[in-house]
C-alpha cells in the first residue's frame, strides 16, 4: 500500500490561480459581450436614424412639392433634393423622377447623424390635376348681354408663342346657357359675338351647385387648397404681373405674380429662369375688380368679377357670381364659367375676348396639380 503525501503545500495557489483564471474568462465574457450589445444598440440607432432621414427626406419631397419645377419635368427627367432632419438626427438626399405624365418615382437616401450608415425608400407619387370641365368658351346661367366688339369663341386656339400645344381638339359652343331667350345683343346680331359650334346651346339642367363643383371640390376646398387666397378691397386688385429675383428666377414669393403666360417661346420642357412654368391657383375671396395685367393657372372668385383694362388671364376662371367686362375688357383664353349665383345680368361688353384653349387648359390645370402619395404599392424600403 502507498501512503498519502501530507506535503500538499503551494496547492492553496494552484487553486487560487485556477479561480483568477475562471473570473478573468467570466470578467472579459461579460465584457465582450457588452461591447457587442452595445455595438448592437449604437448599429440598431444608427440604422433607425437613417431610416427616418430617408422616411422623412421622401415625405418632406411631397409635402414641399414644387410645381414650377417637379410638374414641368418631361418624363425621364429628374431633379434632386437634400436636406437635414428637424432635430438633426440624420440627413437626407435624394431625386424626383417624372415616369409618365401624372407618375413620379421618389427616391430619398438616408443617413445618420455621423453619416456611417445608410439607407434608402422609394415612394410613388402621382399629380391631380383639377377636374374642370369645359365644354364651351363661356357657361352660365341667367340673363346674358353681348355688345361692343365682344368676341367669344368655341373654336380651339393656341395662345401665340406657345409652343407644342399637339393638334387642335373639336371646336365647341361659344355659349352654353341656361336660356337662350335671356341673351341680350347690343347691336348687330348673335353671330356678331359668337363662334362655335353650335353657337350657342340651352341646357336647362346647369345649376348654380353644377357650376360651383368640380370632381371632389367645391368653392370652399378651392380656397383651402390655393397657393394665394386674395381678399378684394372697395378698388381693384392690385395688377397682377410677373415678378423676378435679382438672379433671374421666378419671384414665387408675391400674390401680384399670376406667372408669365407672354414668355412660353420654348418647349415644355421649360427652364425655371422665368415664370412660365408657374401656374397659380388663385382664389379671390369675395367680389372683385381687375384693370389690367396678366396671368395664368386657374382662377376662382367667390363673388362678381368685373375686368377691364385688357386683363389677360390664360387658363379656367371659374367665377361663383355675376361676370361683367367694360372698356377694353378682360381676355380669357382657356374657358370661363360663371355660376351666377344671384341671376344678375352678365354684361360682356366692350373689347371682350373669350377663347377655348385645350392647350392653357392642360397646362394650366397641369401646371398647378397637387400632389399625393398613391395608396396601394407607393412605398419600399429599397435597402
Amino acid at each position: 500500500m502507498f501512503k498519502r503525501s501530507k506535503n500538499e503545500k503551494g496547492v492553496a495557489l494552484a487553486i487560487a490561480i485556477f479561480a483568477l483564471v475562471i473570473i478573468g474568462g467570466l470578467v472579459s465574457s461579460a465584457f465582450f459581450l457588452g461591447m457587442q450589445e452595445q455595438a448592437v444598440g449604437r448599429n440598431t440607432l444608427q440604422y433607425q436614424q437613417a431610416f427616418t432621414a430617408a422616411d422623412g427626406g421622401a415625405q418632406t419631397a411631397l409635402a414641399f412639392w414644387n410645381p414650377l419645377v417637379n410638374n414641368q419635368l418631361a418624363i425621364g427627367d429628374s431633379t434632386t433634393f437634400s436636406g437635414w432632419l428637424n432635430d438633426s438626427l440624420g440627413w437626407y438626399r435624394g431625386s424626383i423622377l417624372r415616369t409618365s405624365p401624372y407618375v413620379f418615382l421618389v427616391r430619398s437616401e438616408g443617413f445618420s447623424r455621423d453619416s456611417s450608415t445608410r439607407q434608402q425608400v422609394g415612394a410613388l407619387v402621382r399629380i391631380r390635376p383639377f377636374e374642370i370641365s369645359i365644354t364651351s368658351a363661356l357657361k352660365t346661367q341667367g340673363a346674358t348681354k353681348l355688345g361692343g366688339s365682344t368676341d367669344i369663341d368655341g373654336g380651339d386656339m393656341q395662345p401665340s408663342g406657345w409652343s407644342d400645344c399637339g393638334d387642335l381638339s373639336e371646336t365647341l359652343p361659344g355659349l352654353i346657357t341656361t336660356d337662350t331667350s335671356q341673351i341680350t345683343v347690343v347691336g348687330g346680331s348673335l353671330e356678331d359675338y359668337l363662334d362655335g359650334d353650335p353657337l350657342v346651346v340651352e341646357d336647362t339642367t346647369i345649376t348654380s351647385d353644377s357650376l360651383s363643383t368640380f370632381g371632389e371640390l367645391d368653392i370652399a376646398a378651392f380656397k383651402s387648397i390655393a397657393t394665394w387666397v386674395l381678399t378684394p378691397g372697395s378698388s381693384a386688385l392690385p395688377k397682377p404681373q410677373p415678378a423676378f429675383n435679382s438672379d433671374g428666377s421666378c419671384n414665387v414669393s408675391l400674390n401680384t405674380n399670376w406667372g408669365d403666360p407672354g414668355d412660353h417661346s420654348t418647349s415644355t420642357s421649360y427652364s425655371v429662369s422665368n415664370c412660365s412654368p408657374y401656374y397659380p391657383l388663385i382664389f379671390v375671396d369675395g367680389s372683385a375688380k381687375l384693370q389690367g395685367g396678366m396671368g395664368q393657372g386657374v382662377l376662382v372668385v367667390a363673388g362678381d368679377l368685373q375686368v377691364s383694362g385688357g386683363f389677360e388671364f390664360y387658363g379656367p376662371v371659374i367665377v361663383q357670381g355675376q361676370l361683367s367686362t367694360s372698356g377694353s375688357g378682360g381676355h380669357f383664353f382657356g374657358g370661363v364659367i360663371a355660376a351666377n349665383v344671384n341671376l344678375d345680368q352678365n354684361t360682356i361688353l366692350g373689347d371682350a375676348q373669350v377663347n377655348y384653349s385645350q392647350c392653357a387648359l392642360d397646362r394650366a390645370r397641369n401646371g398647378s396639380a397637387t400632389a399625393y402619395q398613391m395608396r396601394e404599392r407607393s412605398w419600399v424600403n429599397i435597402n
